[in-house]
C-alpha cells in the first residue's frame, strides 16, 4: 500500500519523460525517480526539488559517493534557488551559536571543530558542506536533539532541566507504521531484546525526529519576509516514506511543499526496481556496491550512524 503522507507530498513527474542519466559509469551514483522508472540527471531532478519549501536529502551516513552526491544535488538546487539554507542532523541545537560563529567569521575552524562535536567523519563527509555554505552565505540550522538528551531517555531517565529548552515544544512517539518499522530496524540490535527497552530507544529517535522538524518551522517563522528553500540532511529512516521528521514537520506546518530523496546501496551489477522505491521517496541516489576485487574504501568509510 502506497503510504499516505507520501502520496500526499509526490512531485508531479511527466510520465513520459526521457532525461538520460549524465554517466553511466558503475562508480558513479544514479538518481532514480521510482514513479518515472526512470534515471534522471542531477540538474533535472534539482529542478524538480527545488520548487518545493523543504527538501529531505536522507543518507547512508558512510557512503562517501552518496556524501558527493548530495553535494552535487544542494549545488544544482542553490543554482534554482537563490535563498537557501542547510539544516542538518550532524550538528546539535545547543552548538547553533558555533555553527553561526564560523559561518560569519567570527571564529576559525580549529574553534569551530573543539565546540561543534562534529561527527567522527566529518572531514570526509559533512566538511565539504559546511564550506559550500560558509563560501556562499547560506545558513546552516543545526537542528538535532544534543546525543545526550537522547541518551538519557533511552535509558529512561529524564534529561536535565537546564536542556529543555533543547527538546521540542511538542513531542510524540506514536505506533505507527513509523514505530513498525523502528521495531524492524532494531531487530537483533544488542540489547534491544527487551520490548521496554525498545520503546525507550524509538522515544529518543521521536525525539529527534521532533527537535529536527521544529528547528525548521522555527526558522521559517522568524524570517517570514523569505520563502527560502531548507534542505535537511539526515540518516534516510528519518525521512524515508515521509514519516519520522518529514511527518513532524508536516504535522506542524501542513502547507509545506516536501520533497524527499533517499539513498540505497545495491550489489554491483545489480538492477534496481523503480516500483520497490515508490513508496521510500520522490528520489533515490542509486549507489553500486564495489565490484569483487575492488577496494572497499573506494565507496565507503566508517562513520556514526544515527539512524
Amino acid at each position: 500500500m502506497l503510504n499516505t503522507l507520501l502520496a500526499a507530498l509526490l512531485l508531479v513527474i511527466p510520465a513520459d519523460s526521457s532525461v538520460e542519466q549524465e554517466s553511466q559509469d558503475a562508480n558513479v551514483p544514479r538518481i532514480l525517480s521510482p514513479r518515472a522508472d526512470e534515471f534522471v540527471s542531477i540538474r533535472d531532478a534539482a529542478e524538480e526539488l527545488a520548487r518545493r519549501d523543504v527538501v529531505f536529502l536522507g543518507e547512508e551516513h558512510d557512503s562517501t559517493p552518496g556524501h558527493e552526491m548530495q553535494l552535487a544535488l544542494i549545488r544544482d538546487m542553490h543554482k534554482e534557488r537563490a535563498d537557501l539554507v542547510i539544516s542538518m542532523e550532524m550538528f546539535e541545537r545547543d552548538v547553533q551559536g558555533v555553527v553561526d560563529d564560523y559561518l560569519g567569521d567570527r571564529i576559525d575552524e580549529e574553534e569551530f571543530l573543539k565546540h561543534a562535536r562534529p561527527w567522527p567523519s566529518y572531514a570526509d563527509h559533512y566538511r565539504p558542506i559546511i564550506e559550500y555554505a560558509k563560501e556562499h552565505g547560506v545558513d546552516v540550522i543545526a537542528g538535532n536533539v544534543p546525543r545526550r538528551i537522547a541518551s538519557e531517555v533511552a535509558k529512561g531517565n529524564a534529561p536535565a532541566t537546564a536542556d529543555a529548552v533543547y527538546i521540542a515544544r511538542q513531542t510524540s512517539a506514536p505506533e505507527d507504521g513509523y514505530w513498525e518499522n523502528f521495531q524492524g530496524a532494531m531487530s537483533g540490535h544488542g540489547g534491544t531484546d527487551n520490548g521496554d527497552a525498545v520503546r525507550l530507544f524509538y522515544q529518543a529517535q521521536c525525539l529527534k525526529d521532533d527537535a529536527m522538524a521544529e528547528a525548521i518551522v522555527d526558522y521559517l517563522a522568524v524570517h517570514p519576509h523569505r520563502q527560502p528553500l531548507v534542505i535537511h540532511l539526515c540518516g534516510k529512516f528519518h525521512s524515508d516514506g515521509g514519516l519520522g521528521t518529514v511527518s513532524r514537520l508536516v504535522d506542524r506546518s501542513p502547507l509545506l511543499q516536501v520533497g524527499v530523496v533517499s539513498m540505497e546501496t545495491i550489489e554491483a551489477g545489480a538492477k534496481p526496481t523503480a516500483a520497490s522505491y515508490v513508496d521510500q521517496a520522490h528520489f533515490v541516489v542509486i549507489i553500486n556496491e564495489p565490484a569483487e576485487g575492488d577496494s572497499a574504501e573506494a565507496a565507503k568509510s566508517t562513520s556514526r550512524d544515527d539512524g
